[in-house]
């Protein structure tokens, strides 16, 4: 399943600052290739669309894993519109320029090589969620670590 429309504006933060992931109504399901080529011209978000989403209408993982780059774009800017006043046009030629949305300040060196890698050009070369997810996990480890917990045995 691609979810399609991964935004701020789409998580909800829950009991223990738990995100969850909202609004499911762009949601589709892909062929046995984890793709969904969008015939219907469904009304998308404009500026969270991967570029070969926005170009060809191919929907992917990876596609959702671009627009998950751009919800922490989101995050780390304090909820400023990814792209600013750019129309669609010169959002698309920005785009396949290989140009990309410039890191917000003070957002760590490590999330914003997380968000460069969810804007690879070429889909297949982005990192999947379960990689993202290892990543995140593992960066919040080593910092965990160098404040001084101590890491407790599993019962």
């Amino acid at each position: 399943m691609i979810h399609r429309d991964i935004a701020c504006r789409n998580v909800l933060l829950m009991e223990g600052n738990i995100a969850k992931l909202a609004d499911f109504e762009l949601c589709v399901y892909c062929n046995e290739n984890g793709i969904y080529k969008d015939s219907m011209h469904a009304k998308l978000p404009i500026k969270w669309l991967s570029i070969e989403a926005l170009t060809d209408g191919i929907f992917s993982e990876m596609s959702d894993v671009w627009a998950f780059g751009i919800l922490c774009f989101e995050m780390f800017s304090y909820g400023n519109i990814p792209y600013g006043t750019m129309s669609p046009e010169e959002m698309r030629a920005f785009l396949q320029a290989e140009k990309r949305l410039e890191l917000p300040n003070n957002t760590p060196d490590y999330i914003y090589d997380l968000m460069q890698k969810c804007w690879i050009q070429e889909s297949l070369k982005r990192p999947t969620f379960m990689q993202i997810n290892k990543m995140i996990a593992s960066k919040l480890e080593n910092e965990t670590f160098k404040y001084g917990y101590l890491a407790l045995k599993k019962v």
